[in-house]
């Protein structure tokens, strides 16, 4: 994204030095502006170029999230759980809260606690997808597997998890793959990270 902060900079430069009408800034400056959030939102959200994510959130690691994602990929359980602290003091929203410390009491093996925890997300599909992963570490795999998701990704990690679970490599190839081609951005990348450390 430094390419359009230069330009940003190059357009004050020259219009200055050109006595070009403020107004001609203005919409310039506005269309970079554009241009950089355009870009940042298809990095975070859209991308299948797993290269430039990862390039990202390992300059990005201050952001807790971010942090968390850079953990799984290249950190130990601790990491994550020292991200996931972090993500705790800083967001307060109580769907992302919540969300996280099911996530942490998962990683915890405190499953009870991270099932509770998980019915106070409160925001959907986040709920049940958090409650689908809890349940198939806790066995219960056909409560797991009775949860409708929009989503593609969701449905396909959940049943990659229960390959996992079930020590069925072939079914696990198959689902964790269909889980990544059906993610993007930031989301594509804590897929691969997550099914790269299960061993099957």
């Amino acid at each position: 994204m430094w390419k359009q902060y230069l330009c940003a900079v190059l357009v004050g430069v020259v219009f200055a030095i050109f006595e070009l009408p403020f107004w001609m800034a203005v919409v310039l400056l506005l269309i970079i502006t554009l241009w950089i959030i355009g870009e940042f939102l298809y990095l975070v959200y859209g991308t299948t170029n797993m290269k430039k994510v990862e390039k990202f959130i390992i300059a990005k690691q201050k952001e807790p999230i971010y942090r968390y994602v850079y953990s799984q990929g290249f950190g130990t359980l601790q990491d994550q759980l020292i991200a996931i602290d972090k993500i705790l003091q800083k967001y307060k929203q109580p769907h992302i809260h919540q969300y996280y410390l099911a996530i942490q009491q998962l990683l915890s093996d405190n499953f009870d606690e991270a099932l509770k925890v998980a019915n106070q997300i409160g925001k959907e599909p986040f709920m049940s997808y958090t409650k689908a992963l809890i349940l198939v570490e806790m066995g219960n795999i056909e409560e797991a597997k009775s949860f409708k998701f929009e989503k593609l990704w969701m449905h396909e990690a959940i049943f990659a998890m229960i390959a996992a679970k079930k020590k069925d490599k072939v079914s696990f190839d198959l689902h964790s793959s269909k889980a990544i081609a059906a993610s993007r951005g930031i989301q594509r990348l804590s897929l691969i990270y997550s099914f790269k450390a299960l061993e099957i």
